[in-house]
């Protein structure tokens, strides 16, 4: 029997729910482009929402370990999507669409969206994030670790941990979709990504 989520997490699942929806409806409102890159872009976009999609119901259905696995094909959905839509040249889109290559790293390509952008934002997330995703996707030491509580072999996931996860997935995708509709020029879309974050900032959805 599935023991049901804490009111608390099931609150953060419910808003994140809601800004997919919310995403969705605005993606669906415009039209694009059939480059290359559009095309790779829109695929790495559907590809990310699914995985969050999933990740709320493993963790609905109290299967944390592998809701917290997928996390890092969030982020790297991110850093891909948005090093395809700012940074890509022709060639390296074509590689990848024609090979499956992509030869920069990810942290590469964190570095080259924010001197392209003029931000300073990825490569401080590779940094910060990178070795915690890998060993929750890895079974490392951080997965293995919250398979126990206490001396009792029993998952330990605190609500504290899945609620900051769920957080980031979700901001994920906004800043995934929104540099996507600025480069299609539907730019009142993008600044409608932009309330719906702010929204969600404020936990008022």
């Amino acid at each position: 029997m599935t023991v049901a989520v804490s009111a608390t997490v099931e609150k953060e699942l419910k808003s994140s729910e809601a800004v997919i929806l919310e995403v969705k409806k605005i993606l669906n409102s415009n039209k694009y482009t059939d480059e290359e890159y559009s095309t790779v872009v829109a695929g790495f976009i559907d590809q990310v929402i699914e995985h969050v999609e999933a990740i709320i119901l493993l963790t609905r259905s109290n299967i944390n370990g592998s809701a917290f696995a997928l996390v890092r094909s969030v982020a790297e959905g991110l850093v891909r999507g948005v090093w395809f839509t700012a940074c890509a040249t022709q060639p390296q889109v074509l590689k990848f669409r024609n090979e499956d290559k992509i030869d920069p790293t990810f942290g590469e390509m964190s570095e080259a969206i924010d001197k392209k952008c003029g931000i300073d934002f990825f490569a401080d997330f590779k940094k910060r994030s990178w070795n915690p995703l890998n060993s929750y996707t890895h079974t490392g030491i951080l997965q293995i670790g919250r398979r126990f509580t206490g001396n009792v072999l029993e998952p330990s996931y605190k609500d504290a941990e899945i609620i900051e996860m769920m957080r980031m997935i979700t901001v994920c995708i906004l800043l995934l979709v929104r540099p996507y509709l600025v480069r299609q020029k539907h730019d009142v879309s993008a600044k409608a990504i932009d309330a719906l974050g702010d929204k969600y900032g404020k936990h008022q959805i």
